[in-house]
């Protein structure tokens, strides 16, 4: 097969550099702004950072897209802990070139551009320090440390920043939908592509419907789906163990679903949730208004839930959705079970691939050392072996060829453009 990109040097230099909008010639990388109506949602210390409420997406489209807008474009999002798009240019570049339409690379909540010097290197790799000296607690490193560091101290984030990604993207579509997107003409539909998390997110997005925007929507989910008893989410790149542990605990409580903030969190058109008694109430008046906001956060609550239970409404829901959902998984992943994943999303059809590790699945496949230590030979090995991410390894590129013909061919189906 050819005509995909392995090696996207020029486009990842351009995407590292910034502007808006910038071409390498074959593809034109356009830097969107959103707004996001529902910080409201998360914890009070974490409504005000500016970088969450307010950032700039990416999109990779061809250069001779039609000018008046394609009527398709491809959002894919990303996994835990995502701190740059480089390694999903590749993609990006790879179906915008085969599906000739925009790709839409965007952020979840306090990831990516979402992030502020909070996450910097220099502050992650003192946190890091702090939470490696915590006796048990392994897989610390400048990558995770403040993600850890968070979800260690409130593990409900979890849940409140899915919430606020979740109704971020029905905003997303909606702009897409009414013709306000560039690159996109009215009426324009959008399919998905969910890696690890971000798997998550677009499989409770068709769950929950938010808004009825997804009633007739089709998603990909790579390396994602398992239910909780196959999720591991240790690792140098995603969270330490302490974090993982706690998050694990909080999740297998099954109190999320009534896990909003005490006190007063913001919903929908500037109304209030009570998060004491769980009633809502509209700020201006201080008077106790219909549920219908606090309704709206409930349904993804809920379906995030059932996945990770593999819950009765589950399995009964997967019958109606297996025409709209394809699962792409890889055997050697050790942070989402493969076998899991079929197992709690029969009977949707399944493309395995065999690839590297989790985190760097086209990149790698040498394990991940368990321990971050710059001079020692198994760290040095893996920053060698990850230093470029944003190309995909050559001993991957045929399953990379196959996953993005499949999942194209899947949620586009109908005619191409030549490879």
């Amino acid at each position: 097969m050819h005509g995909n990109v392995y090696e996207p040097d020029e486009l990842n230099r351009l995407y590292r550099k910034g502007g808006d909008p910038v071409d390498d010639g074959r593809f034109r990388l356009r830097r969107p702004r959103f707004e996001s109506r529902w910080t409201g949602l998360l914890l009070p210390e974490d409504r005000d950072i500016a970088e969450n409420r307010g950032f700039n997406y990416l999109m990779v489209e061809p250069v001779d897209l039609p000018a008046a807008g394609a009527g398709e474009v491809l959002v894919i999002f990303h996994g835990l802990n995502e701190g740059s798009y480089a390694r999903m240019l590749p993609w990006a570049a790879s179906f915008a070139l085969r599906l000739g339409i925009p790709v839409i690379l965007f952020p979840l909540s306090f990831h990516v551009g979402r992030r502020s010097d909070l996450w910097s290197v220099q502050e992650q790799t003192r946190i890091a320090a702090r939470r490696a000296a915590t006796t048990g607690n392994g897989r610390t490193s400048p990558f995770n440390g403040r993600i850890s560091e968070r979800l260690g101290r409130a593990p409900e984030r979890y849940c409140l920043g899915g919430l606020q990604s979740c109704f971020d993207a029905a905003d997303l579509v909606a702009r897409i939908e009414g013709g306000e997107h560039a690159s996109c003409r009215a009426g324009a539909q959008a399919r998905f592509l969910g890696y690890s998390a971000g798997g998550y997110l677009a499989l409770v997005l068709l769950l929950a419907d938010p808004f009825g925007r997804f009633s007739d929507a089709r998603a990909a989910l790579f390396a994602s789906g398992a239910p909780l008893g196959g999720i591991r989410p240790e690792s140098l790149f995603i969270m330490d163990d302490s974090a993982a542990k706690g998050l694990s605990a909080y999740l297998s409580g099954e109190s999320f679903p009534e896990s909003f903030p005490s006190g007063a969190i913001e919903g929908h058109r500037g109304n209030l949730v009570d998060g004491r008694r769980g009633n809502l109430v509209d700020g201006r008046r201080g008077n106790l208004v219909d549920g219908r906001h606090r309704r709206l956060a409930d349904p993804p609550l809920r379906w995030l839930k059932e996945v990770l239970f593999h819950g009765d409404a589950l399995a009964a829901r997967m019958k109606d959705l297996q025409d709209r959902l394809l699962v792409v998984v890889n055997p050697a992943d050790r942070v989402i079970s493969a076998n899991q994943t079929e197992w709690n999303l029969q009977p949707a059809p399944v493309l395995r691939l065999d690839l590297g590790v989790h985190e760097f699945p086209f990149t790698t496949g040498e394990p991940l050392p368990d321990r971050y230590d710059r001079r020692g030979k198994e760290t040095r090995s893996m920053i060698r072996n990850v230093r470029n991410a944003h190309r995909i390894g050559p001993e991957y590129r045929s399953a990379f060829d196959r996953f993005v013909h499949e999942v194209s061919a899947f949620l586009f189906p109908g005619p191409s453009k030549p490879a």
